[in-house]
């Protein structure tokens, strides 16, 4: 693997993101315990909309995240993130009532927020365009392996310490990322370009073998390059409303899913170890489907891909409402993390990739925002078809077809912008491939 592929910003990447992968995906291992925890005494409602403020956070934090980058820099963005989070979960372990630990949700989701469109936009940045896709998603892949972190350990610490335990080892970590990340993580020298310092920017490209994958910008980026107003310049607004509507969709059925299936999963009769191993799954199959995704858009573009991953998800929940056999119900939930968590990875490169770097962060950060809508919506959602007493197969269903309409959305992009991270971009962000077959 080449230094590109994997480098000290990749790494660095991944251990952050594997950190809010924890604190984001966790939530739905102790969605039982909340609901036994009789001090507190919450109803499903209410633990959907606890699961739900989270996403109201990272929806602030996401909008946040293009001022904060340019101000302050991708490096110390990425690293302030980190901190607030990290700070937020250890608040959350000691909560006295509901009303404060859905504060320190609020805070993990601003963030949250802050650290995703800027991780993939420094991701972006340090890749090579013939393996963009596959260095998105190893840095990506994090949010899966930090929830597949969450999985094992809530099989021992729900049961043997409740829920405060679960948040608490969400904040350990930090106390070593936290000095790596000061110590190794590089600036954006885009960043430094547009603050005058060229001479650190060439260094920090020489380093990493940057200089064939710069963006060509034709000189300092106007007002029109920048702002949420360029994302909707030079022909961008059909396709921004897309990414838009499409992370949205993913967002809603990744994080709603990810809060109830435990809980739909016990309700359908499976004891409590088995429920919890199903969200497991769920996460292990994020991870394979970021990097299997990724390796096949960077070989027949991205567009289809995830368009598949999109389909991946709607079957994979409908044919677990027929509720089959154990064994095959685990492979249905792993295709449903391949088409969730891996899907959503996906859209971050297919976002990131289509604007120039004057707006990247921009980009992502208000399509992720708009998304967080998605992600607030989802555990509620899926809350108040518990609390009406749906069955299984009803409150499965209602999660495949947001799948089905994002499916349908990815296909109706303009098959003249359809990205593809192999080739090279034009100013304005994007790859002209013919549509992939």
């Amino acid at each position: 693997m080449s230094r590109n592929t994997f480098s000290p910003v990749v790494a660095l990447c991944l251990a952050a993101l594997t950190l809010e992968g924890y604190d984001l995906l966790m939530y739905g291992t102790v969605v039982p315990s909340l609901l036994a925890y009789e001090p507190w005494d919450l109803d499903p409602a209410t633990v959907g909309v606890l699961g739900s403020v989270v996403g109201v956070g990272m929806l602030v934090g996401a909008l946040a995240a293009g001022s904060i980058a340019d101000r302050w820099g991708r490096r110390r963005a990425l690293i302030a993130a980190v901190a607030l989070f990290s700070a937020a979960m250890g608040c959350c372990a000691i909560a006295p009532s509901p009303e404060m630990f859905g504060a320190a949700r609020f805070v993990v989701g601003v963030g949250a927020g802050v650290l995703m469109p800027t991780a993939a936009s420094m991701l972006i940045e340090f890749s090579r365009l013939d393996t963009r896709a596959r260095t998105v998603a190893l840095g990506f892949v994090g949010t899966s392996v930090g929830g597949i972190a969450a999985g094992i350990l809530s099989l021992w610490l729900v049961p043997a310490f409740g829920f405060r335990a679960m948040f608490a080892a969400g904040m350990i970590p930090a106390l070593l990322i936290l000095p790596m990340m000061i110590g190794y993580l590089p600036e954006s020298p885009a960043f430094l370009n547009a603050r005058g310092r060229t001479d650190a920017a060439q260094r920090i490209s020489t380093r990493y073998g940057l200089e064939d994958t710069v963006e060509v910008s034709g000189g300092e980026p106007t007002s029109t390059d920048r702002g949420i107003g360029a994302l909707f310049t030079a022909n961008r607004a059909r396709v921004t409303l897309s990414f838009w509507v499409m992370t949205l969709l993913c967002l809603l059925v990744l994080f709603g899913v990810a809060t109830w299936l435990p809980a739909v999963m016990r309700s359908a009769g499976y004891p409590l170890g088995a429920a919890l191993s199903f969200l497991l799954v769920l996460n292990v199959g994020g991870a394979v489907g970021a990097l299997g995704g990724a390796y096949l858009a960077d070989r027949f573009g991205i567009k289809p891909v995830t368009t598949l991953g999109f389909l991946c998800a709607a079957v994979s929940l409908a044919l677990i409402a027929t509720t089959p056999p154990i064994g095959i119900v685990y492979v249905l939930v792993l295709i449903a993390g391949m088409g969730t968590t891996g899907t959503q990875i996906l859209l971050n490169t297919f976002i990131g990739s289509y604007y120039p770097v004057s707006c990247r962060t921009t980009g992502l950060g208000v399509a992720l925002a708009v998304g967080r809508l998605g992600a607030i919506v989802g555990p509620t959602y899926g809350g108040l078809f518990v609390a009406a007493g749906a069955g299984t197969s009803t409150q499965l269903l209602a999660f495949a077809l947001p799948a089905i309409i994002g499916a349908g959305v990815t296909i109706l992009i303009p098959a003249g912008r359809q990205l593809r991270s192999g080739r090279a971009s034009t100013s304005e962000g994007l790859h002209q491939v013919p549509e992939a077959k």
